[in-house]
């Protein structure tokens, strides 16, 4: 009995409708089916039921449904402490991220040889550090809220772009209002655990709800998806200027729309000495930075 099935199956009984939960779990309506069917010929009961054009738990999915994810959550156990004890000599370090840092992660590897650097970029990195799958991780706009849980260390401000092809009638604008982008179709950036990612959250608080006519998990894939023509989207100006796309335009935004980058931990976690030793990297670079 595969584990992916049964998380399969514990969000689709939460949204009981093959199409949204496959969007969520990022795979195809047909691939879900085929897994629960999978799932009820391994069980040897009916887990859902039709009602309609809908589905609904089965009485076996309701009596199914705890143990799922009891399943599920001893699973993430043992995956967590075979991880923090596989390997010690190797000293890992885990970053959550949902910006660009390659480059940083690579000039802090040529000076630390002796750590070993895993990146997560595509999961919610205030998540990741709080479900202890990461040390460190580079949050945007930490609130003040946040501040009393997380460590922070300002890394960067940048700057949100609207990414569009360049045969779009905007591209040779230098600059466009968010609210003028309101009868566009959009390519958004969607990582599971995440309820609303940012480009959703500027277009609300510009004044409308954008037509999202696909989504990424990633800002590589967005990126490539706008390059076809698919849409437009909003990024961070630093995080797409090193794609290597012929067919895009990058426009301000008027006015512009500022983020900043901060590393951060818990407050209630004692870091490694790999992670003390990124810390102190970030922080001595960015203090050269500043000067």
């Amino acid at each position: 009995m595969e584990i992916s099935h049964i998380e399969e199956f514990a969000v689709l009984a939460d949204i009981c409708n093959y199409g949204r939960a496959a969007d969520k779990l990022f795979i195809s309506q047909s691939s879900l089916f085929n897994h629960i069917k999978t799932l009820e010929a391994e069980l040897g009961v009916p887990l859902f039921n039709r009602k309609g054009k809908n589905i609904v738990l089965s009485d076996y999915g309701q009596i199914f449904l705890p143990y799922a994810k009891t399943i599920i959550s001893t699973a993430k156990e043992y995956v967590q402490v075979l991880q923090t004890n596989q390997d010690k000599s190797a000293k890992k370090l885990q970053i959550g991220t949902q910006y660009r840092v390659t480059e940083l992660i690579k000039e802090f590897s040529k000076q630390h040889r002796e750590y070993e650097v895993h990146v997560f970029d595509n999961y919610s990195a205030m998540d990741a550090l709080d479900e202890g799958i990461c040390e460190l991780a580079f949050i945007r706009d930490i609130s003040e809220a946040e501040s009393l849980v997380y460590n922070a260390i300002p890394y960067i401000t940048d700057s949100f772009v609207a990414v569009v092809y360049s045969s779009h009638p905007l591209a040779k604008k230098p600059r466009v209002r968010l609210r003028d982008l309101k009868n566009e179709d959009f390519v958004m950036i969607s990582r599971p655990q995440e309820q609303e990612c940012s480009g959703m959250k500027l277009c609300k608080r510009a004044g409308f709800i954008p037509h999202v006519s696909m989504t990424a998990v990633n800002g590589s894939e967005a990126a490539r998806l706008v390059d076809e023509e698919v849409g437009i989207s909003l990024f961070l100006k630093s995080t797409i200027i090193s794609e290597n796309f012929q067919n895009l335009a990058l426009i301000d935004l008027d006015p512009p729309i500022d983020c900043a980058i901060s590393l951060c931990w818990r407050k209630d976690k004692k870091l490694s000495p790999a992670a003390k030793a990124f810390v102190t990297y970030v922080k001595e670079r960015s203090e050269a930075n500043a000067l």
